[in-house]
């Protein structure tokens, strides 16, 4: 009861919350010892030569928590730890030299001071402690073997639960460290997304530029080739290879989609889609297609296929996964954009997946979403550097120290970096200087029909901004991106 009564009492000042935590751990281990010593000398008196003092001790031990849970500072233990050497001289010093069940109560109590006080033992404290093993030998002019194992046990606990303390504090210092360094890291990504798209935005304020709104005759023709793309007519995957910075072969193949007929591209007809209410079907009769390349790619790469995290989630998207026995070397990308209100409800849906070999990518990775913190939540195998990070990141040093980062904390988590949207060979080789692993771009491959084969040359010493320096051999007989449709 008084050991409930003392923590119900007591305040936190302390900063550390270990630390307050082990304090409190502390004063109930000593009035726990306390009143314990007292009963033990009351039923059996014989176990001390002078049974008062021992009391007197064990009471002192059981005060010494009051200092454990209201010393405002660290420093303010001192005064603990000399109380409990005072105890030790009462229960250890003015007695003989035997060593019984009270010996050991008391050890427990100075061990629990010790871990309290974060490892550190102060030179008053550990003197009076050693008076106090003294003492006897002193007073009787001899030295028992019990009283031997008592001293190298005090000495021993002292000098191993401070280190050992010691330890444990760097350990929870460093972690603190490195959680500070990721939280920094991720609101640093936030703010620097934004900036980077901050001059897109501006110039659309500029120049006030608005889709206007469509007339009767064009939603119904929107609507009617929407409805072969959904069908599969006139739809076509295209692939871009995603490769290895340092090797120059293929990782992986994005599957992109294509809408034979239009002059639009891919984003027009998606985001048509997205305000007729069909974008859901038309990314499932993308995944579709994308399935059946997933069959047919080379051995020993992936292939990526684009969904937004609502798609995801749907049961009839779902189904169509499960049709696929066999998911190793899938990639499904999922935008930070989607990412942000679904991080959570992914984590159950993504899980059996990824047991049967799926990985999950999250793309656009820095374009302005404030989505990093979701990232942590759904770990993905891949992140995908969103093009607004890496262009012009030769001349751009805010950039490159910000991939810098990312490269290291992609590291850290254990997901593979992906740079998007390279044009130049300058920008490459500040990515692989970097340490980024993969990239994907018109630098290292155009979109194309499956499965051209692309090998890179490394850039020389001094990259110049030259478009496509690359090697690329298409099978004969398999047309180009561009005889497929406008990019």
């Amino acid at each position: 009861m008084l050991a409930m009564a003392l923590l119900e009492g007591a305040v936190a000042i302390e900063s550390d919350d270990h630390i307050l935590r082990a304090r409190r751990t502390a004063a109930t281990t000593r009035v726990t010892v306390g009143l314990g010593g007292i009963t033990l000398i009351l039923v059996q008196p014989s176990l001390l030569a002078h049974p008062a003092l021992g009391i007197a001790g064990f009471t002192t031990i059981a005060l010494t928590a009051l200092v454990q849970l209201w010393a405002p500072r660290m420093r303010w233990l001192r005064i603990e730890e000399s109380l409990a050497g005072a105890a030790a001289i009462l229960i250890i010093g003015l007695q003989d030299q035997r060593v019984t069940a009270l010996s050991l109560l008391w050890l427990a109590a100075i061990g629990s001071g010790v871990m309290a006080r974060g490892g550190r033992v102060h030179w008053i404290g550990r003197t009076v402690v050693l008076t106090a093993l003294a003492l006897p030998v002193i007073r009787q002019g001899q030295l028992s073997a019990e009283h031997v194992a008592l001293c190298l046990a005090s000495l021993g606990l002292l000098l191993t639960s401070g280190r050992l303390t010691r330890e444990l504090n760097h350990l929870l210092r460093q972690a603190r460290h490195d959680a500070e360094n990721a939280e920094t890291l991720l609101l640093a990504g936030d703010i620097a997304s934004r900036v980077a798209k901050r001059s897109d935005a501006a110039c659309v304020r500029e120049t006030g530029q608005s889709e206007d709104p469509l007339s009767a005759e064009e939603k119904l023709l929107a609507e009617e080739a929407l409805a072969r793309f959904i069908a599969g007519d006139g739809l076509a995957m295209a692939v871009q290879p995603i490769v290895d910075v340092h090797t120059g072969s293929v990782h992986a193949y994005e599957a992109l989609a294509r809408f034979a007929g239009s002059t639009e591209g891919p984003l027009h007809w998606f985001s048509m889609a997205a305000a007729l209410g069909k974008r859901d079907a038309l990314e499932r009769a993308c995944l579709r297609a994308a399935l059946h390349l997933f069959g047919q790619r080379p051995s020993g790469v992936s292939l990526s296929v684009n969904l937004s995290a609502p798609v995801l989630l749907d049961p009839l998207t779902l189904e169509m996964l499960d049709e696929q026995r066999d998911l190793r070397g899938l990639i499904v990308e999922i935008t930070e954009e989607t990412l942000v209100q679904s991080a959570t409800e992914l984590r159950s849906v993504i899980a059996p997946l990824q047991e049967r070999g799926a990985c999950l990518a999250v793309d656009d990775m820095g374009a302005g979403y404030s989505g990093l913190r979701q990232i942590t939540t759904v770990h993905p195998s891949y992140l995908k550097l969103d093009r607004s990070l890496i262009s012009d990141i030769d001349h751009d040093s805010d950039r490159a120290a910000l991939v810098g980062a990312l490269v290291g904390y992609s590291k850290q988590v254990g997901s593979l970096l992906v740079a998007e949207g390279i044009e130049y060979s300058a920008e490459l080789r500040v990515l692989g200087d970097l340490g980024v692993p993969l990239a994907q771009g018109y630098y290292t491959g155009r979109p194309g029909r499956p499965w051209p084969d692309v090998r890179v040359a490394w850039p020389s010493a001094e990259p110049d901004r030259t478009l496509l320096a690359l090697d690329t051999t298409t099978p004969a007989g398999v047309a180009t991106a561009g005889s497929l449709l406008p990019v």
